[in-house]
C-alpha cells in the first residue's frame, strides 16, 4: 500500500513538473507599422516618370499557435500568419495623384528567449517572415513586378504578462530588409531607405498548461 501510494505521488509530481516545463497555447492579435519612410522614390521609363511614396500604414492582424519550454528561463517557438497592407501615393502628371494598396501575407516564425518574473516575462529574439502571397493595385501600372523575397528575417523584443491560462504580449519588431524591397518597374528594383518596424500586441491561451 505504501509503495503504490509513493508510486501515485511521484507521478503527480512528473506530471506537474512537465505541465510546468511545457506549454502549448493559441495566440492572435493585431499588428502596425511604425516608421513610415519619408522619402519618395523617382520612377522612370521612356514614357516619363512619375513619384512612388508610402501614404498610409494600416493596422495588420495575425494568429497562430506557440510552444514553452522552460519555467523560469524559457524558449518560446511560435508560427503566425500575418496580414499586413500599405497604401502607396503616385503622383503622374498625366492623372495627378492616386491611392494604390497591396495586401500580403506571410508566415511569421518568432523564437523567442526569455526569463520570468511572477506575472511577467522579459523576452526576446529571431523572426524568420516566410512570403505566402500578395494582391497589389500597383499591377495597374505597365512596368511593375512584385518580386517578394521567400525569407526575410527580423527580431523581436517585448514583455507578456499574464496569470493562469490567459496572457498579454507587447512586442517591437525591427527587420533587416528594407521596404518596398519587392517593387520592379521595367527590370530595375526601387527601395526606400528605412526598415519597416512594427508594433504588436497579442493575447496568448494556453491549452497545455
Amino acid at each position: 500500500m505504501k509503495q503504490l501510494l509513493f508510486a501515485c505521488c511521484a507521478l503527480l509530481s512528473f506530471q506537474q513538473a512537465q505541465a510546468q516545463f511545457f506549454n502549448f497555447g493559441l495566440k492572435g492579435g493585431l499588428n502596425t507599422q511604425i516608421n513610415k519612410p519619408e522619402d519618395i522614390i523617382q520612377i522612370g521609363n521612356d514614357d516619363g516618370e512619375f513619384n512612388l511614396g508610402v501614404d498610409h500604414l494600416s493596422f495588420g492582424t495575425q494568429f497562430g499557435a506557440f510552444m514553452r519550454f522552460g519555467n523560469r528561463f524559457f524558449i518560446q517557438p511560435e508560427v503566425l500568419f500575418n496580414s499586413n497592407k500599405t497604401d502607396y501615393k503616385i503622383g503622374e502628371s498625366s492623372v495627378g495623384e492616386v491611392i494604390k494598396n497591396e495586401k500580403y501575407q506571410y508566415l511569421d516564425i518568432p523564437v523567442m528567449v526569455g526569463f520570468k518574473l511572477g506575472p511577467v516575462r522579459i523576452q526576446g529574439g529571431p523572426v524568420g517572415h516566410y512570403f505566402l502571397n500578395s494582391k497589389s493595385e500597383l499591377t495597374d501600372f505597365n512596368g511593375y513586378e512584385a518580386r517578394f523575397k521567400q525569407m526575410t528575417w527580423g527580431y523581436q523584443t517585448g514583455l507578456s504578462i499574464g496569470f493562469g491560462r490567459l496572457s498579454v504580449d507587447a512586442r517591437y519588431e525591427g527587420n533587416f530588409s528594407k521596404f518596398g524591397n519587392h517593387i520592379t518597374f521595367f527590370g530595375d528594383q526601387y527601395q526606400f531607405s528605412s526598415t519597416p518596424a512594427r508594433f504588436i500586441l497579442g493575447v496568448n491561451f494556453a491549452l497545455i498548461k
